[in-house]
């Protein structure tokens, strides 16, 4: 009797240190994760580019809040539009982009389980196409805004839901091509400390 009664205070003991330490656990600051959703070109891509709707990835989404609010966020992607051409030497050619950007991040709580982010980036893009052997490419300036929101559903992991709308202009030698889309994404990231 005496053991099973010791037994029952350190397990409660033990518990009630447990979830003092849970409680007392700081709010994770930041995230890792990966993301992916359609790409829907608008403006000039759209028209002058005859992009259809494409696919986005990003391979590393990145954020961090330095007080809780106000941070950094990087994004790496690539995105891949087929051509809306009734040609059929131009059925097979498909636009193809990818980049690094960052910048500030903005971050609300709207639960305890639920973060709003907005954030703006710019940086590098590269654009490409290959048409009948000839490999049009280019580079330039990117940026882009977005928002979203963070559902952490768990300590360690958070599902994602963003719309990002990014804008580049991209030249090469044979290439002098504005880029314009919107990305719907889904994404699963690691809640960083």
């Amino acid at each position: 009797m005496k053991r099973t009664t010791f037994n029952l205070i350190a397990i409660l003991v033990l518990s009630c240190v447990a979830l003092q330490s849970h409680a007392q656990e700081a709010k994770r600051k930041g995230f890792i994760g990966i993301s992916l959703g359609p790409s829907i070109p608008f403006g000039e891509f759209k028209k002058d580019g005859l992009a259809k709707t494409g696919a986005n990835i990003s391979l590393i989404n990145f954020g961090y809040l330095f007080n809780g609010k106000v941070g950094v966020a990087a994004n790496w992607f690539g995105a891949a539009h087929n051509i809306d051409s009734n040609n059929s030497e131009l059925s097979d050619v498909m636009w193809s982009y990818g980049g690094i950007m960052a910048g500030p991040l903005v971050s609300g709580q709207i639960s305890e389980d639920v973060d709003l982010d907005g954030r703006v980036q710019i940086g590098y893009s590269y654009a490409s196409m290959d048409v009948n052997g000839v490999k049009l490419d280019g580079t330039g300036f990117a940026y882009g805004a977005g928002a979203g929101l963070r559902f952490h559903v768990s300590r360690l992991f958070s599902l994602s839901f963003m719309v990002d709308a990014f804008f580049s202009n991209n030249k090469g030698d044979y290439m002098d091509r504005k880029i314009q889309a919107i990305n719907p994404t889904v994404g699963f990231s690691y809640r960083l400390k």
